[in-house]
């Protein structure tokens, strides 16, 4: 029998759209780039991974409208949503199967892992974190809000749990706080660029710990200010779980996140976070969030090689 491990992956995270998808600033393939670098560097088996189920029609309903999710099946709305004007001439049964269809698999992967991170302590999903979705709209190439449907999965279980989100990716995470609001189970600690999208002063309101940052700020800065915050905002929270949204979008390389973080950096900040969860015995589930060069396949599998090895000790 093979030993498995909390680390997700389905073969439909990948995008592709007949070449289409090269010319998006997304890279579409990263998440099986990670995948096979995890299996070359990590020594995991390719058996050794979950693989998920697509979120259900259900599951999407417990957070988002019905005339949202109606909406997408317009061609010219998921073009949108996607910052993607090309899409809107392709069939819209296309982009269901080639795109949607990853999304749905993603959040489903989500949902998989929150549910692994309680059983193993800690999980990993090799795609997810869409955090501008919102119950009534997308945007930034998000389609449905994994991380909110997933908690509320959980709630369904433990309706008082508390949910501690630390959102690490380059821009404000203003779905999941639209969507969450003022519910006093939801704790978000959230380090974006302030000068790039969203710009969202409303979903601004819902974040306790809230630290906006200027562009091109640079490792001491940014390592200092998470090492310093987060063990203050999981000591006042007391979370019975984390979801941690590690967007590789900080990279100094990456024009979308115009910040100017370090490859070891980045390295060394997703180490800061599972080291917190892990010494606090804290369940912790990792999405991957944004990530927009050709390198950052290879940090985030540099990263999570790194924690195995380091922190979770595998």
């Amino acid at each position: 029998m093979i030993d498995k491990i909390p680390i997700i992956f389905s073969k439909y995270y990948d995008i592709g759209l007949g070449g289409t998808e090269e010319v998006h600033p997304v890279d579409a393939k990263r998440y099986g780039k990670i995948y096979y670098y995890l299996i070359k560097n990590a020594g995991i088996n390719e058996h050794s991974f979950y693989s998920p189920e697509k979120v259900t029609d259900e599951d999407l309903l417990s957070v988002h409208t019905r005339k949202y999710l109606s909406s997408l099946k317009n061609s010219e709305t998921i073009a949108r949503i996607a910052e993607f004007k090309i899409l809107a001439s392709i069939p819209n049964e296309i982009l269901q199967n080639k795109l949607l269809k990853s999304v749905r698999y993603a959040a489903g992967g989500t949902i998989m892992g929150s549910r692994l991170a309680l059983e193993y302590g800690w999980a990993i999903n090799l795609s997810g974190g869409y955090h501008h979705a919102k119950s009534n709209s997308g945007g930034g190439f998000c389609f449905f809000a994994d991380i909110p449907i997933a908690v509320y999965k959980l709630f369904k279980k433990n309706p008082v749990l508390s949910v501690m989100i630390i959102d690490l990716d380059a821009h404000q995470g203003n779905g999941y706080a639209s969507i969450f609001k003022d519910d006093e189970r939801i704790h978000i600690l959230d380090v974006y660029n302030e000068q790039i999208y969203p710009n969202d002063f409303e979903a601004r309101k819902y974040i306790e710990f809230n630290y906006p940052v200027s562009s091109y700020i640079k490792d001491a800065e940014y390592i200092h200010l998470i090492d310093r915050e987060i063990p203050i905002a999981i000591e006042r929270s007391k979370p019975g779980i984390i979801v941690y949204i590690s967007g590789s979008d900080i990279y100094e390389n990456d024009a979308l996140g115009c910040m100017g973080i370090s490859e070891e950096g980045i390295i060394r900040r997703d180490e800061i976070v599972f080291r917190n969860a892990v010494e606090n015995k804290i369940p912790i589930v990792m999405v991957l969030g944004g990530g927009y060069t050709e390198e950052c396949a290879i940090i985030t599998g540099k990263s999570i090689v790194n924690i195995l090895k380091n922190v979770i000790i595998f």
